[in-house]
């Protein structure tokens, strides 16, 4: 499979509007480390298209049709362009949790067809196995483990660390191919409900052969300082997403 980074921030995006931090100005010096709202792809071997989250107007970036649409949780910064996207000329199964869901989203959701998913259940879609996983988060979340051809993906934001039931169900699984982790807030920074750098690679790193940090705030360190810091501490094991990226599973 391949996994296709659309979108990499924050609610915020980088830059955030008006805002004259180093991260922000660093972005706006340099295309490469602007990031649109947390939004992922998975292409599979026959070249179908699931999404995860839709945090950004996605119709320039990936203009094809749709297995099937998977939110982790119902944030804004997490189902921006589904607002857009529900208009499509084709019905598209839509996969949530119920918790704090949208009301438009559910009410009118045009060519969408909502579904809920509760932890631990499993989707087949083509060739792919995905199965919802419980997420630590200020709202009911879920992470996602996607599975083709006996290699595994997990895909784990918004969260703090990982409940003892998800971490026991992918420790059964490791080594996974690879972790996508939130990695919202710079190292030492303390949050309830999001990892900072440190956090997120570790916890990547005891489950996968590869990690990568995702879901970046601008209050984290700049683009060129973190993938310096990244890979100075843990080389090429831990990878800085960036909005565009591709990673071949």
């Amino acid at each position: 499979m391949l996994v296709y980074f659309i979108g990499t921030g924050g609610s915020e995006g980088i830059p955030a509007h008006l805002c004259t931090c180093p991260t922000c100005n660093e972005a706006r010096r340099f295309g490469f480390a602007q990031r649109k709202p947390s939004t992922l792809a998975i292409i599979t071997k026959n070249k179908k298209a699931v999404l995860f989250d839709v945090g950004t107007d996605i119709r320039d970036l990936l203009n094809v049709p749709l297995e099937a649409i998977f939110l982790t949780h119902w944030h804004h910064d997490h189902i921006y362009g589904l607002y857009k996207l529900r208009w499509m000329a084709r019905e598209t199964e839509l996969y949530a949790p119920e918790g704090q869901a949208d009301a438009l989203i559910l009410n009118d959701p045009k060519n969408l067809r909502p579904k809920i998913l509760k932890p631990f259940e499993s989707v087949e879609l083509d060739t792919l196995r995905i199965t919802a996983l419980r997420l630590n988060h200020g709202v009911e979340t879920l992470g996602y483990l996607i599975e083709e051809d006996g290699k595994s993906v997990a895909l784990l934001y918004d969260t703090k660390g990982l409940p003892g039931e998800t971490r026991e169900f992918l420790e059964e699984r490791t080594p996974l191919r690879l972790a996508i982790v939130d990695a919202t807030y710079p190292p030492g920074f303390s949050d309830p409900y999001h990892n900072n750098v440190d956090e997120a690679a570790e916890m990547g790193l005891s489950l996968a052969e590869r990690t990568v940090l995702s879901h970046i705030s601008h209050k984290n360190l700049p683009f060129l300082e973190l993938v310096e810091y990244v890979r100075k501490r843990w080389e090429n094991r831990v990878l800085v997403a960036y909005d565009g990226m591709v990673f071949y599973v």
